[in-house]
């Protein structure tokens, strides 16, 4: 299932990314959009994803304005924190109307509604139809040892970082190299149940940890098995995503 998310607050949209494929590892998130402008671009440039998430208040205008000025007929699930656009949320293509912060119950009940209407009106209601099955996960990565090429399976990956531009992926035995994923593009393609995006340089694995400690400024320090140098943090915006993860 592929899916768009339209929100103007980045934890609200990695907090939302993550429960989606928490709830179905199958989903892919196509973009996440921050205001009207960047939408009325994407869509005109790209195909429409199967669903579309949405808060109403973004960084230039409501979200209402982008679908009064492009026919898009992917249904939308309206995430806010406000009450008040519900009847207006509901005359557009809308399956349901989430209040923030959002209740991981509710977003499965809101998916289930989705599926149950896509797969019962198929192309003459909703566009939605089942997919083919596809491989879920990353399982393995080409890097270069040396002069020669070698494959690095995901189960040997401790975890994975940004530095200066480059990414890099670490193993347990401590190998360390260059890869041309970016974040971005590795947390879409790992098991969200398995690896968590802590930060903006930092893509960990469950495994990788050895000892949590609580820091200042709400901030999490992490000893992982291999060791870095630096100091590693979870950022105080995903404590409580990470914490989550860990209970899950």
């Amino acid at each position: 299932m592929k899916i768009v998310i339209i929100e103007d607050e980045f934890f609200s949209a990695e907090k939302l990314s993550f429960l989606l494929r928490k709830i179905n590892p199958r989903i892919e998130v196509m973009a996440i959009l921050p205001s009207v402008e960047k939408c009325l671009g994407w869509f005109r440039n790209n195909p429409e994803p199967d669903l579309i998430f949405s808060d109403i208040q973004l960084e230039d205008k409501e979200s209402f304005e982008l679908f009064r000025q492009l026919p898009i007929e992917a249904p939308i699930i309206y995430t806010t924190a406000y009450s008040n656009y519900a009847l207006q949320a509901f005359k557009q293509n809308s399956i349901d109307y989430l209040l923030k912060p959002i209740d991981p119950d509710e977003l499965q009940a809101a998916l289930k509604k989705y599926e149950d209407q896509t797969y019962r009106l198929g192309k003459k209601g909703l566009r939605f139809t089942p997919e083919k099955p596809r491989e879920e996960f990353r399982e393995r990565f080409l890097v270069k040892k040396g002069n020669s090429l070698s494959v690095v399976r995901i189960s040997e990956v401790a975890y994975f970082k940004s530095d200066q531009k480059l990414s890099f992926l670490i193993t347990f035995d401590n190998g360390r190299y260059i890869i041309e994923s970016t974040l971005d593009q590795l947390t879409d393609q790992v098991d969200a149940r398995k690896f968590n995006r802590i930060s903006r340089n930092r893509l960990i694995s469950l495994d990788c940890i050895r000892k949590i400690h609580h820091h200042f400024n709400g901030r999490l320090r992490l000893e992982l098995d291999p060791p870095e140098e630096e100091e590693v943090f979870v950022s105080r915006e995903r404590v409580q995503t990470f914490k989550d993860w860990l209970n899950s």
